[in-house]
């Protein structure tokens, strides 16, 4: 490979690498100034990355984002790591302290991916989320509890032009109401949906936080919706909320994930 190629690749992740560590968009000459690059050399390479999805533009802004193809890669590797296979002690006891099937999952675009599983001793009605079964994250409580601490800017982005679908009639149709309803679910460092996936099914959720304070996976329990009173109900909330923190904390203080 030439010495070009080469400069090229590490042009492209210092810019991977900028974006990453702003919570806000980043315009062209701010990634000019930040990485001593020409401005033609900077717009051409984040047109050329958002053509690949790497990267999104913010019209309003006009400015940058990351772009879908970066959380799937992050989200990939999380899913092929070691995240999961830690993760599978703290559904253990999530699942211990309930006594209802827990999940954690990962963000991948727009949708959540299952990395994890715990049914009790004696399991009740057959749920669709499997491992590896992957859903929109928008309809999850899994998925919401994510977004919700994802930022703004890049939360438009992934969401401009899409479809919005649906699996049983429940769910926001709208970013605007997607927002409402993640307002709630950052104010209560968690989320609830009920029936959005399977009828007379709810989940409960909360995210788990990388090292730096980002939201890198989410645990949750379903559970049959009529056989919960508001009180067990906030019970479950707050088993998956300490669970979420155990693990948050186990991250923060071990080595990073993935060494």
């Amino acid at each position: 490979m030439g010495t070009s190629h080469i400069k090229s690749a590490e042009r492209v992740l210092d810019v991977l690498d900028l974006l990453a560590r702003r919570s806000d968009p980043v315009t062209a000459r701010e990634v000019s100034a930040a990485l001593n690059l020409p401005k033609s050399t900077t717009h051409h390479l984040l047109n050329v990355m958002r053509d690949r999805h790497f990267l999104a533009y913010r019209a309003d802004h006009r400015a940058w984002t990351l772009g879908t193809a970066a959380f799937e890669m992050g989200a990939a590797y999380l899913r092929n790591g070691p995240l999961g296979f830690e993760g599978q002690r703290f559904l253990a006891e999530l699942t211990r302290r309930t006594n209802e099937t827990s999940h954690l999952a990962v963000l991948r675009g727009t949708d959540v991916v299952y990395l994890g599983k715990q049914e009790p001793p004696v399991p009740g009605i057959r749920l669709v989320t499997e491992i590896g079964t992957r859903l929109p994250a928008h309809l999850t409580a899994v998925g919401r509890a994510m977004l919700a601490q994802t930022p703004l800017g890049l939360l438009t982005a992934l969401y401009t032009g899409y479809d919005w679908p649906d699996l049983t009639g429940v769910g926001p149709h709208s970013l605007a109401a997607l927002r409402s309803l993640l307002d709630t679910d950052r104010e209560r460092a968690s989320a609830c949906e009920e029936g959005s996936i399977t009828p007379g099914i709810a989940c409960v959720a909360s995210a788990v936080h990388a090292r730096d304070g980002a939201p890198i996976a989410a645990v949750g329990v379903a559970f049959v919706a009529a056989a919960q009173t508001v009180t067990s109900t906030e019970g479950l909330t707050a088993e998956v909320r300490r669970v979420a923190a155990d693990f948050s904390l186990a991250l923060s203080e071990g080595p990073p994930v993935g060494q």
